[in-house]
């Protein structure tokens, strides 16, 4: 029989099963002219969704650009291989810095350093400032997160606010951290938000549980330590700017008056653009702002619900008229949206008498 040269033939290709017959196996189709064979799809087989799809579909795009090429290649066409290869790896390039650096999940302890003539002697002393956390783990039970915080000695531990979720009743995760942590130092916790929510709107016992345990909860209210000689007095300032007037000016008057080293936990940056702008107080260290989700060169950070596009204070250390402030850029977004240019953040202030540049 005489068969068209681009007829294709379709044929069952046999198998052979565990009891050694021959069965029918998959449709495949022999071309002519090819001499090869051609697996038949069936229907719906090879169509998948999601990030699975992108990932097979950048797969084909490389085979594709590669085939070009060799084509290229033997046709003579050389300066269009030269280009097809260039934006091959400007693309490939691309996607590399966006996935390992742009939209990088790792944690990033970042290092400060704040001069205060009211530090006595020449120890130093070191804070480690975790916020945000939003009941994420870094590592089973937060065996990284506790092991990093370990090798960094600090004297205090700092947590400034929304540790946890107010939609979420599991407390085990930061009871779990606090009991880790103050094997390492002494824990001192300003609530944020979300733990107000738990406390006044849903009764939670976190706060009674945190105390318990030895963690100092700071809610309005500031507690007088001693440190390498030098006295700090710290305070947590829980309320929002909108709530300061009636719940904040009476504690902050009095917080005031202190000559120790005013160390003030205030979970909203916002307190100082307005409330405590013109305030005396050491060292502030807030939250909340999560970096402005995308941090942009120069310009920090882009965006928080509370005050828009780009957040006067949205991460790192800022010197105000009569105070210095740090705004942590968080360690978890519950929003749902992409953290870009803005990794987890595990920050580390050192106090001291020597007046050096930040590191």
């Amino acid at each position: 029989m005489c068969i068209p040269y681009s007829c294709p033939l379709f044929v069952q290709r046999l198998h052979g099963d565990e009891n050694g017959s021959f069965v029918s196996g998959t449709p495949y189709r022999m071309e002519m002219g090819a001499g090869m064979w051609k697996r038949e799809k069936k229907p719906g087989e090879g169509y998948v969704t999601g990030w699975k799809a992108k990932e097979k579909g950048f797969e084909v795009w490389c085979r594709k650009m590669i085939v070009a090429a060799y084509k290229g290649i033997r046709r003579g066409h050389w300066k269009k291989v030269v280009k097809r290869v260039l934006l091959a790896l400007f693309v490939v390039v691309g996607v590399f810095i966006l996935g390992r650096y742009l939209l990088s999940d790792e944690l990033e302890v970042t290092f400060h350093h704040l001069y205060s003539p009211k530090i006595l002697g020449t120890d130093n002393t070191r804070l480690v400032v975790l916020s945000d956390l939003h009941n994420r783990e870094f590592g089973t039970d937060n065996t990284t997160l506790i092991r990093q915080i370990s090798s960094l000695e600090p004297d205090l531990i700092i947590m400034a606010g929304d540790m946890v979720n107010a939609y979420e009743d599991d407390l085990d995760v930061i009871l779990h951290l606090c009991d880790e942590l103050l094997k390492v130092a002494p824990v001192y916790y300003g609530p944020g938000n979300h733990e107000n929510h738990l406390f006044y709107e849903k009764g939670s016992p976190l706060e009674s549980l945190l105390m318990e345990r030895g963690v100092h909860v700071l809610v309005n209210r500031a507690e007088e330590v001693t440190i390498h000689k030098t006295p700090f007095l710290i305070g947590g300032l829980t309320t929002a700017p909108e709530g300061f007037e009636e719940y904040g000016v009476e504690f902050i008057e009095e917080y005031e008056k202190s000559s120790d080293f005013k160390l003030l936990i205030a979970h909203y940056p916002g307190l100082y653009y307005d409330a405590l702008a013109d305030t005396e107080i050491d060292l502030g260290i807030c939250g909340h702002y999560h970096g402005g989700l995308v941090r942009l060169p120069i310009l920090e950070g882009l965006y928080h619900g509370d005050v828009g596009f780009l957040p006067k204070y949205s991460g790192g250390m800022y010197s105000l008229p009569r105070s210095t402030i740090f705004v942590s850029r968080g360690m978890e977004d519950h929003s749902g949206f992409p953290r870009v240019n803005n990794r987890p953040e595990l920050a580390v202030i050192d106090i001291n008498g020597r007046q050096e540049t930040e590191r």
